[in-house]
């Protein structure tokens, strides 16, 4: 395990230094972000809003209270404490992490949304809680869920919400493809440190 954290951590490095110090990845990124609503232009434009209106809250909500319900019955405090820990750490990375690197959104014309966010693009604060909060999701279903099948449904619900969340934010144009890169590089990270260490 240490080494997957070791693995991910050199990558998001890399990642990190490739956009703050090489243009051609934000050309790159431009590309991808036309490439994508191109694409996707024949689906309903209210489909990749959905991560950035209330079901976002409520996707962080279930899973916090699901297994704080479950944790708190079962005497699991360290459990318990981890997983609410997650939300803290990745806001925490965020406040972070946006300042320093000081990466810009894409411009407004790439938006497909009324929504013009004013912070800093890298890394993406939805793609980054959600990979570590539902990834965590994934670790505790493989853990605790004894039903094969409702574990596998659940896990195969959390997967596609994690990959979902990220292309939303390159499809509604308010985040760099390299910015859920490098969400989702992170969150793997982290994960791995909470599974090995915590």
């Amino acid at each position: 395990m240490l080494r997957k954290i070791i693995f991910f951590a050199v990558l998001f490095l890399l990642l990190t230094f490739a956009v703050s110090f090489c243009p051609v990845v934000t050309q790159w990124d431009r590309s991808l972000i036309l490439f994508v609503q191109n694409h996707l232009s024949f689906l309903p434009s209210w489909l990749p809003m959905l991560p950035d209106c209330i079901l976002y809250m409520v996707m962080i909500i279930i899973p916090l209270l699901g297994f704080g319900i479950y944790f708190i019955k079962k005497r699991l405090w360290k459990d318990l404490i981890i997983l609410y820990s997650v939300p803290l750490i990745t806001f925490l990375l965020n406040c972070i992490l946006k300042p320093l690197i000081h990466r810009a959104r894409p411009p407004f014309e790439f938006q497909i949304t009324n929504i013009h966010p004013d912070s800093f693009s890298y890394v993406s604060s939805h793609s980054l809680v959600t990979i570590c909060l539902w990834g965590m999701v994934i670790f505790y279903l493989n853990k605790y869920c004894k039903n094969r099948i409702l574990k596998i449904l659940l896990i195969s619900v959390s997967v596609l919400w994690i990959l979902f969340v990220g292309l939303s934010r390159v499809w509604i144009g308010v985040h760099n493809p390299t910015d859920v890169l490098g969400a989702y590089l992170l969150g793997v990270t982290l994960l791995c440190v909470y599974i090995k260490f915590v």
